[in-house]
């Protein structure tokens, strides 16, 4: 029995009273009460505006990809922007292979991008590369290739218009909603901030906003972590420290498999000090998106040169994938929060997958939950939305291949629910089943902390403030 007043808890009969699962857990006539899920990271206008645009995730090979793209070309001129291939399921080829020229062959008039999953590599045509201006860095124009910051931000150059972003907003929430998640941390652009503030009416969904690379700004308008309420507020800022594995431009101590080389790293232990500085004056949480045990010693080696103490403002490592035993020691001792991603093991990290690919024998050793979660570290489960699924999420560490990351149901479980709203100073009104936490729930299907449930489960109904706003196969508040 649950008793909700003015959007929270104010009652609940509980039966299971072992330590952990009891807030998170309860048995309600066939169906299993939780938490909705917290995805500590998303870019949810992002992935509405991919909704929008080509889609290339099912693509077998290079071929399908340009076939595909060929389909949207059309005589309006209008660019043509293809999403999420990932190389490492193709069947042939691989993204070497081509160049900014088969692109041109669908096209010299038209502009053609086409983006991989990770966000920090693209493809682009003659007439889109010569659409971005020379001041954007790490671009290979002979071949076409964009890395890093001319690949993530290409919604800067070829924008998204308003209504664009609207409908993006629409069909990302309905997404959300429907894996059982109401409340994000989104990582967003200005335009994607101010596109949130001039709808926040309409909005479904708990977003606290991080602000992309713009601190300078941020500081300069006086804007300060906590600002706004409960269902939009500002939360800090954050920062690229390298790349991807999949692109192959995370910071490694020792090459990507196969080659020489040690990937980028995007600031220097300089930048990140003053970095640090700023944000501790002007009362700003930073995250740090962090890949490569190289990227992740720069953080301890910033921050203790710094001198750190207690880390009240809860900065955050995002991602944190591969990293030695000494640096985590490190970052142990600072008492920084993690962000990590279990749907990157579910996707990548199997045998004979990316991963090991791209990273040999090293690939054992990534995303080390398990290892992570005894030494004490303060641990949030998100996305990244790849795909924004917690149910996807729990099969890479429930199931993960190697026992550094391999989780019990409840502590994977704890880590996409409870663990969350810490990393937004949240933790006293999300997340649990208890009186005067915010009664936005999931019922699922089957219990949750049973293994042979994981991988096959289904989110039955979704509340939010004790409203339902996803029940079956349909999202409540859905334009008609």
């Amino acid at each position: 029995m649950i008793n909700i007043n003015n959007g929270c808890i104010e009652r609940i009969d509980l039966d299971n009273k072992e330590p952990l699962k009891k807030d998170i857990v309860h048995d309600a006539r066939g169906c299993f009460i939780i938490p909705a899920f917290s995805d500590s990271h998303t870019h949810l206008l992002a992935h509405g505006i991919e909704l929008q645009r080509v889609d290339l995730s099912t693509c077998a090979s290079a071929h399908k990809c340009l076939e595909r793209l060929r389909e949207r070309i059309s005589s309006t001129g209008a660019e043509v922007f293809g999403v999420n291939w990932d190389e490492s399921a193709w069947a042939t080829g691989s993204t070497i292979d081509m160049t900014r020229h088969d692109l041109d062959r669908l096209s010299r008039s038209v502009p053609i991008i086409m983006r991989r999953i990770c966000g920090h590599f693209a493809i682009c045509n003659s007439r889109a590369l010569g659409m971005i201006p020379p001041h954007w860095r790490i671009i290979d124009r002979k071949h076409g290739y964009l890395y890093e910051d001319a690949a993530l931000y290409l919604n800067d150059i070829f924008k998204p218009s308003p209504e664009m972003f609207e409908k993006g907003l629409e069909l990302a929430t309905d997404d959300a909603l429907s894996r059982g998640v109401t409340s994000i941390h989104e990582i967003v652009r200005p335009e994607g901030f101010k596109t949130l503030q001039l709808l926040r009416s309409k909005l479904r969904i708990r977003i606290a906003v991080y602000l992309q690379e713009q601190l300078d700004e941020v500081v300069r308008v006086g804007l300060s972590s906590g600002l706004g309420d409960d269902m939009l507020k500002f939360a800090g800022v954050k920062y690229y420290l390298d790349g991807s594995i999949g692109a192959r431009t995370a910071a490694l101590s020792k090459p990507f498999e196969g080659t020489r080389n040690l990937g980028k790293l995007l600031i220097t232990k300089q930048q990140l000090i003053e970095m640090l500085r700023k944000a501790e004056k002007n009362n700003l949480q930073i995250l740090l998106h962090s890949i490569g045990d190289r990227a992740a010693r720069l953080i301890t080696d910033a921050f203790r040169s710094y001198g750190l103490r207690n880390n009240t403002l809860r900065h955050r490592v995002e991602h944190l994938e591969y990293i030695d035993r000494r640096t985590m020691a490190a970052i142990a001792d600072l008492n920084l929060v993690l962000s990590m991603q279990p749907n990157f093991v579910a996707r990548w990290q199997k045998p004979g997958g990316m991963y090991e690919q791209r990273m040999g024998s090293r690939y054992q050793y990534m995303n080390a939950f398990a290892t992570l979660a005894k030494a004490g570290f303060k641990l949030m489960f998100g996305s990244d939305s790849m795909p924004l699924d917690p149910l996807f999420g729990l099969t890479g560490a429930v199931d993960h291949p190697f026992e550094c990351g391999r989780l019990s149901p409840a502590r994977a479980l704890y880590y996409y629910t409870t663990a969350g709203p810490y990393g937004t100073f949240d933790e006293t009104k999300k997340g649990a089943l208890a009186p005067g936490y915010f009664a936005d729930l999931v019922l699922l299907d089957k219990n949750p902390l049973e293994k042979q449930n994981i991988g096959h489960m289904k989110v039955r109904t979704v509340f939010l403030a004790g409203k339902i706003v996803y029940s079956g196969d349909k999202v409540k508040g859905q334009r008609q």
